[in-house]
Order: structure tokens, then sequence, then C-alpha cells
């Protein structure tokens, strides 16, 4: 017993085959796009950073950087505390802004917390092993003006 185009095995198909012959096409052009694009869907995650140690660069919440000629990565984690001063008010206290880093050289990976001090437009230093890491958390709060996690960028600058 073969198999007809009327059973029902066949009758998705063989309603596309007779669509006119313009939807036909769009509908394999559609089909053709989505399929080619997906894997790029996928990929959506950040991009990773090359810098070189007295370079600054600037990464937004879950990029990494990779220190050229170092066993060294550093990912900007989160934003854990934004307390900082609006620049548009005046406050008694001027704030802070913590975020975390994961580091990860020659041995196990290591996070520490990035504190910098509101009202400040200097980069704030601290050392991890023989590294110098400067740092500046942008965007500055401005009164009213609830900042996004997206929109936070970590300005580094790693020497020795």
């Amino acid at each position: 017993m073969g198999f007809s185009m009327h059973q029902p095995h066949y009758k998705f198909l063989g309603g596309i085959c007779s669509m006119r012959p313009i939807i036909f096409r769009y509908f394999l052009w559609l089909s053709l796009i989505i399929v080619l694009l997906l894997p790029l869907a996928a990929c959506g995650g950040s991009a990773q950073v090359n810098a070189n140690l007295g370079e600054e660069f600037s990464l937004s919440i879950g990029q990494t950087a990779n220190i050229k000629g170092q066993d060294l990565q550093i990912t900007f984690e989160d934003v854990i505390e934004d307390s900082r001063c609006p620049s548009d008010v005046t406050c008694i206290w001027a704030g802070r802004v913590s975020c975390i880093i994961k580091i990860v050289g020659d041995s196990s990976p290591y996070r520490m917390v990035l504190t910098e001090p509101g009202l400040s437009a200097q980069y704030t230093s601290v050392t991890y092993r023989e590294y110098q890491l400067a740092f500046h958390v942008s965007p500055y709060p401005e009164a009213g003006q609830a900042i996004q996690k997206s929109e936070y960028r970590l300005q580094l600058i790693v020497s020795k």
C-alpha cells in the first residue's frame, strides 16, 4: 500500500505547495532567514574586551576583559549598591557605589567588591596581588532618574 497526497501525513506539505508562487517564495525566504539568524541570537552574550596594561577600558555588567600578556581576566558582575548623592542635589552624605568583579588569574576565581565614594570625579584604586586597579563607575545619578543595570559601566585601568 503506497502513500498518496491525500493522506494526512502530506496535508501540510501539500497545502504549502499549492500556495500561490509569490506566497510560497516568501515562506521559503522567511524560513531561510529564521534558520540563519537563530544561531546568532543564541550567541547574544557580551563581547569580550582585550586590553593592555595601563590602558583604560570599559565594561558593562556581565562583560569580561582579557588583559593582554597577563594571565588575568576581569568580569564586571554586578552593582550591589548605589547610594551616591545625585549631582543636582545637596546631601549631608556623598554616598557610594559598590560593584562586584570576578578576577581569574593563575589561581581559582576571586570575587572583589570595588567601592567608589560619591561626588568624586577621580578614579579609586585598589590592589590585587601585583596589580593596581584604578576604577570609576558611571553614569552618575541625577535626581528623579533611576539608573538601569544595563546602563552601568565600569571604567578600569590595570597596571603593575
